[in-house]
């Protein structure tokens, strides 16, 4: 019985000092990661933020400026499980750094399907579509938005100059953390240059991906590689051989003609094989 209640006793410390030294608001929800920080203002739940304050330790809503510095989304505490406030914490609320979470969004680049990268949009703390053109993405959108059906209300979009350019709906849907580069930035891609971009358009009349073209090339180069050194050292054997033996040589012109065949059919193949991967 002593021994039973030692263990108990042990076990129950043990508890207690864990939930001691764990970090203050931290919590699991939505499959990621939950931490409490500081506002240095009130923040909406979704609004994406990034890290401040001298240790870090604070959060603000999240700018074009600061885009690739994206931290994280604020999340409703009545979601969580567990969550342990701090008083002394000034406008206090939870950010998931990974996971999926509700995020406010905007049809500013457009309607969002489920599966598009989202990133931040003109609105501070507000996602939207990301294009090709934007370096950094949030994450990936698990429900579609097109701005109808269930929304947070409308708000004017302004340009640099100042003056109303259109009008954006905005929403809130679920979202995978996944702060990284755009796997679809343009600038990122394996391109080709502009004149074998040409020669590949005309030669499958459409569009061709640079990883074609440079693939086409290097069978281009092997067939012809492999024709010119069947023909050279059938030329270089033949002559060795008329030297060696004069009488022979008849069969030994018949030999280089289907060398020479033979080297053509190669890079008539190869030229084939070129002409299909370019089409296909």
């Amino acid at each position: 019985m002593r021994v039973s209640r030692f263990i108990l006793s042990f076990a129950i410390i043990v508890g207690v000092a864990a939930a001691v030294v764990l970090p203050v608001s931290a919590a699991n929800y939505g499959g990621g990661s939950v931490q409490g920080y500081g506002a240095e203002t009130p923040l909406d739940n979704g609004t994406i933020t990034l890290l401040t304050g001298k240790n870090a330790n604070t959060v603000k809503i999240a700018t074009q400026a600061d885009v690739q510095n994206m931290f994280g989304v604020t999340v409703d505490r009545s979601q969580l499980s567990v969550t342990i406030s701090d008083a002394s914490v000034k406008n206090e609320v939870f950010v998931a750094v990974s996971g999926t979470y509700n995020v406010l969004v905007s049809d500013q680049a457009g309607p969002i399907a489920a599966g598009d990268y989202v990133t931040l949009s003109s609105i501070n703390g507000v996602a939207m579509k990301a294009g090709v053109e934007k370096t950094t993405v949030f994450g990936r959108a698990k429900e579609a938005f097109d701005g109808k059906g269930i929304t947070l209300g409308t708000t004017p979009l302004k340009e640099t100059d100042g003056k109303t350019n259109k009008t954006v709906t905005l929403g809130s849907i679920p979202v995978t953390i996944d702060i990284r580069s755009n796997p679809n930035d343009e600038s990122t891609k394996v391109k080709a240059p502009d004149f074998l971009e040409r020669i590949g358009k005309q030669i499958a009349e459409k569009e061709v991906s640079p990883i074609r073209i440079y693939l086409s090339m290097a069978i281009t180069a092997v067939s012809i590689i492999a024709a010119i050194v069947i023909i050279y050292s059938g030329v270089r054997n033949g002559v060795i051989s008329i030297g060696r033996n004069p009488m022979s040589k008849k069969s030994i012109f018949r030999a280089l003609f289907e060398i020479i065949l033979t080297s053509i059919l190669i890079l008539i193949i190869g030229l084939f094989a070129v002409y299909l991967l370019l089409k296909l």
